[in-house]
């Protein structure tokens, strides 16, 4: 997202196309440039990716969250704004990396989000990162069921 006011090189070869070019399953990652408090998107903007991505991740805030609540993807932001932002920023560029609290993310990465937080995964580490996650869920279940077997001895 670039600022307006603010000289961005555009990289080279790359041009912002719009939100319908999202492939089934990919996230729109929207970073804030800087303006974290004004609205990056809301209902009408971000309708162009019902049916097409599988999420929205905002570094700032979005608008119309009843809208937004009906659409077919998930969507993660820092809070909702009331006006619009479009004073403040535009979209810039699109399939490019951007910074989101601090961590960076590029096309071709991971985004997993859920209501305790999110995680961006590069996509070159995805297969290791699954194999330790489906680890850690297997230990967390034997400590989950030694827990409940302890729980239920009479003598405690």
């Amino acid at each position: 997202m670039h600022t307006r006011g603010q000289k961005s090189p555009t990289p080279k070869g790359s041009r912002f196309r719009d939100r319908r070019h999202l492939l089934r399953g990919q996230v729109l990652v929207l970073s804030s440039g800087g303006y974290p408090d004004v609205s990056h998107g809301g209902g009408t903007k971000l309708s162009r990716g019902d049916g097409h991505g599988a999420g929205v991740l905002a570094d700032g805030r979005l608008r119309d969250f009843d809208q937004l609540r009906g659409y077919s993807f998930a969507t993660w932001c820092r809070g909702e704004a009331v006006p619009r932002g479009g004073d403040a920023v535009m979209s810039h560029d699109f399939g490019i990396t951007v910074e989101i609290s601090g961590v960076c993310v590029n096309p071709g990465d991971y985004v997993y989000m859920d209501n305790a937080g999110g995680v961006v995964i590069p996509s070159a580490s995805l297969h290791r990162v699954t194999d330790i996650a489906e680890e850690v869920t297997a230990e967390e279940a034997v400590a989950a069921k030694s827990i409940r077997v302890e729980a239920t001895r009479p003598d405690k």
